[in-house]
């Protein structure tokens, strides 16, 4: 899971290969928005990266929230 990411430091995680943060994408996901939504609005991602994004959020809820309030 780990391979769709850039763990540039522990305030920037992007998705690899883009300048997305997790963040932005967690964002949108909160607001209620698919992985499909997501691809509309950031059309450089991939549908697998935005899954990625949301499975390693609700796998490592603490660990991203914690990075996510950081």
């Amino acid at each position: 899971m780990e391979s769709y990411f850039d763990f540039i430091d522990d305030k920037c995680i992007r998705l690899k290969g883009t300048r997305i943060g997790i963040e932005t994408i967690l964002q949108d996901y909160e607001l209620g928005a698919t992985p499909e939504e997501i691809l509309i609005r950031y059309p450089t991602l991939s549908l697998q990266q935005a899954y990625a994004a949301i499975t390693y959020y609700l796998a490592n809820r603490q660990v991203v929230d914690a990075y996510l309030k950081g």
